[in-house]
């Protein structure tokens, strides 16, 4: 949470400059001197194909009965609304899903459609970026993201951004957990290359259990058909004393060539008998 006096705190993200020329007509949204914030809400501007220079020159010309502070596209950044200013971005309704985030106390990034109402993977990173940026600025931690970073689908019900807009979108989750990677210093990576490192991991994951599962196989063939015939380095250290105890008492003897054929199954058993005194002389 925090109190914002600066309407132009950040000037550039991940080595995107902020385009502040072309703000919002004063009609777009309320005008404040400073007000608290705790959100950062995400949208997606829903047009089939759009920029953030297209967007910002819209809200500049006229009265549209709604605004968002910021507009991302895969290769620009303008700022439409100033952060000590309230956008128009998350009302609509008197029924609010949500039961604090307000335009008043909430940041709104809307981000641009590339074809088909669709916001390109390019675009979702840069505003990761963008997001993990205000969240350093007001004071939402890696660890806070799931509780002061929303979707607009999730203050009221508006499917927005369309892609994300289900209660377990894959999508959602995947972009919050870029902007906690961002805010731990783990960036450096693009969306598709943090899938793509997910997934590895994921699948390093299956394959050390199916190891796993293997090794317990080898185990398991192991206690079942390895035969001891000398008590020697073959023989498991751990019941060398006792056979060896069986052997001076006689409980035990090899044929005639020395060979005891001792089953794993008859170590264990010689092992009870040692450790109950069994062979004490």
């Amino acid at each position: 949470m925090r109190t914002i006096n600066d309407g132009f705190p950040i000037k550039q993200f991940n080595g995107i400059d902020i385009n502040t020329s072309t703000l919002s007509s004063p009609a777009n949204y309320y005008t404040y001197s400073s007000r608290v914030v705790k959100f950062i809400v995400i949208h997606y501007t829903g047009n089939k194909k759009d920029t953030a220079k297209n967007n910002a020159t819209f809200f500049h010309n006229g009265a549209r009965d709604s605004s968002a502070n910021y507009f991302m596209d895969e290769a620009e950044c303008y700022q439409s609304v100033a952060l000590n200013n309230a956008a128009w971005a998350v009302g609509g309704t008197k029924v609010y899903k949500h039961a604090e985030c307000r335009n008043i106390n909430s940041i709104s990034i809307e981000m641009c459609c590339s074809g088909n109402s669709i916001v390109s993977e390019k675009t979702i990173n840069n505003t990761a970026y963008l997001c993990a940026e205000l969240c350093k600025y007001i004071g939402i931690t890696a660890d806070t993201v799931d509780i002061f970073v929303l979707r607009h689908y999730d203050v009221w019900d508006k499917q927005c951004p369309a892609q994300w807009a289900t209660e377990n979108s894959a999508g959602w989750t995947t972009f919050k957990e870029k902007v906690k990677a961002i805010l731990r210093n783990e960036e450096g990576l693009t969306m598709e290359q943090y899938n793509e490192l997910k997934e590895l991991i994921n699948k390093q994951a299956a394959e050390i259990a199916d190891l796993k599962n293997i090794n317990k196989q080898l185990v398991n063939v192991v206690q079942t058909t390895m035969v001891y015939d000398f008590n020697d380095d073959n023989m498991p250290s751990w019941a060398r004393p006792a056979v060896q105890a069986a052997m001076d008492c006689g409980a035990i003897q090899g044929d005639e060539d020395g060979c005891l054929g001792l089953s794993y199954k008859d170590l264990r058993a010689i092992v009870r008998e040692y450790r109950c005194g069994l062979y004490n002389k």
